[in-house]
């Protein structure tokens, strides 16, 4: 890991030490997926239908759920590449929020999830939005942007 992510890291495992705990027993469950760093964080490619992130912990499907490629025409790579932008914003969002992040994020992002109109973008959601923001700004790369799934 580069040096620069270290304030990156030691801000997960204090003002972020919740949601990073439970990252890590995720991250436990996990060992036998795929993992690398990204951007600091720790990127896991598993075979479940969603993606998750918790503290310095990200957890990306394989493709996402409901994608529609005629719509978008988006290799599965590059949806799978753009999931883990948006999950990394998500881990931005652990370093600002700390302690609050699973009140003003994470448990409305589940909620979002289980109740979404059928016509909106589970992206168009404040928090979702905000993290495809955050994760476009830091990493230089595209996030999910509005794309339905």
């Amino acid at each position: 890991m580069k040096p620069r992510y270290i304030p990156y890291m030691l801000l997960q495992w204090t003002w972020g030490i919740l949601q990073t705990i439970v990252g890590f027993v995720l991250f436990c469950t996990s060992i036998r997926d795929r993992h690398t760093f990204f951007h600091g964080a720790v990127a896991t490619y598993w075979n479940r239908p969603f993606g998750i992130s918790l503290g310095t912990f990200i957890f990306i499907p394989p493709k996402a759920r409901f994608y529609n490629p005629e719509k978008y025409h988006f290799s599965e790579a590059e949806i799978q590449e753009r999931l883990t932008v948006h999950e990394y914003g998500h881990t931005i969002q652990s370093l600002i929020l700390g302690p609050f992040y699973f009140l003003i994020v994470g448990i409305p992002s589940v909620i979002w999830g289980m109740v979404k109109p059928a016509e909106r973008s589970y992206f168009s959601f404040y928090a979702e939005k905000w993290a495809n923001r955050f994760g476009e700004i830091c990493t230089g790369r595209k996030s999910m942007e509005t794309i339905d799934i």
